[in-house]
């Protein structure tokens, strides 16, 4: 195989033991994920009010062999230094052969923030992380580390004005968790964030899904009624859910896409780019047509807010990332080569670190080199605008 520069289009950052008391302002010390334990002896974080920590084991793995994958009981002392140390981590992308990261937050202790009652805390949870991710983590190297600024979950302008100071910061892109009007849906109130992120070059990521800060409260609220666990028959069915739910993390992603091209949001912004973050792209093939099938028998009744059929909008204005996947290797013409980017996800267990050449040899050997440049690295160098 021909080497081709390997840009990770999706890493992300395990919270280092200190992040919260290092980071976030000492007066929200009391309402701030705590380093705790599991009921295996393993670390985890712990939110207020809540019984269980949540352990690290499976956000912790590079280098585990898959038969030692836990959810409990792993230690930070065990998991590798580079999962949550930029400089660490810039020694463990050299071993793997990957140029560049694109790096996503911890989204369970981002959560937490963007699901809070209080909007000063909320602020003060996300500035507390991407301070850490541009002044502590990606410091060592900015041109190989790429921090994605987190996305508040208090309103469009409190968010036009994040995205605003994030590309003055230098940040070459965001992530939203949520709608950026903060509505529970979809609406011409999110349209002055689009218009400030094609104004400023930023591309947009969606990480699986979109939870709107009313949802997480909810969530938070039910998690903490959970009592606390101690035997391995207390979560087995919640694993078996968790395992489920990881193979069709995708669903989400479908519902959001569709809402974005079929309520006209490209056709208003048609140089907006959106990342859709660990969906895979085996399925978009069945879904474009779909869409398609549905625009042509429905264009002349439905009053649609678009020009073009669905999957005109998906390949100019669109791009998905996947970890392995056979079936959107395969179906690469139809997914569109230019609309696809390879991941590793490390730190977490879907990676296949330090082996991740090897895996894009095994998917990808087969195909044609400038495609494959193209779906290891030079889509993403193009996208978030990196010197490659």
């Amino acid at each position: 195989m021909t080497r081709a520069l390997i840009i990770d289009a999706d890493a992300h950052i395990l919270e280092p033991p200190d992040i919260w008391t290092q980071w976030l302002a000492s007066k929200y010390q009391d309402q701030a994920p705590q380093l705790g334990k599991d009921r295996a002896g393993g670390d985890g974080w712990l939110l207020p009010g809540h019984a269980n920590a949540d352990p690290i084991g499976l956000v912790a793995t590079p280098g585990m062999p898959w038969d030692q994958f836990r959810w409990f009981g792993v230690t930070y002392e065990e998991a590798r230094p580079g999962c949550y140390d930029g400089a660490a981590r810039l020694a463990d992308m050299d071993a793997d052969g990957v140029h560049a990261e694109i790096l996503f937050p911890p989204q369970r202790t981002i959560g937490h923030f963007l699901g809070a009652d209080d909007p000063d805390f909320v602020l003060a949870g996300v500035d507390a992380y991407n301070n850490f991710l541009f002044e502590q983590f990606c410091a060592p190297d900015p041109d190989r580390l790429i921090g994605l600024a987190q996305m508040p979950s208090l309103g469009i302008d409190v968010s036009v004005d994040a995205l605003r100071k994030a590309r003055a910061r230098g940040a070459k892109g965001v992530i939203i968790s949520n709608w950026p009007s903060g509505n529970t849906e979809l609406s011409r109130d999110d349209d002055p964030f689009w218009a400030a992120a094609v104004d400023e070059g930023m591309p947009i990521s969606v990480h699986i899904n979109i939870v709107s800060r009313q949802q997480r409260a909810a969530q938070r609220a039910a998690a903490a009624k959970i009592p606390a666990q101690t035997s391995e028959s207390d979560d087995e069915a919640t694993r078996a859910k968790a395992i489920g739910r990881i193979s069709n993390v995708f669903t989400a992603a479908a519902d959001h896409i569709t809402t974005m091209i079929f309520s006209g949001v490209f056709e208003r912004f048609p140089e907006l780019q959106m990342c859709w973050i660990e969906t895979g792209v085996g399925w978009l093939p069945h879904f474009l047509d779909a869409l398609d099938d549905r625009y042509w028998r429905n264009r002349s009744w439905g009053g649609l807010p678009i020009q073009e059929p669905p999957s005109f909008y998906w390949a100019r204005n669109n791009a998905a990332t996947f970890i392995t996947d056979p079936s959107g290797v395969d179906l690469r013409h139809r997914v569109g080569v230019e609309n696809m980017m390879w991941s590793s996800d490390y730190p977490h267990h879907g990676n296949d670190w330090p082996y991740s050449r090897k895996t894009i040899q095994d998917t990808m050997g087969h195909i044609a080199g400038h495609e494959r440049a193209a779906i290891v690295g030079a889509n993403a160098a193009r996208i978030w605008g990196l010197d490659a």
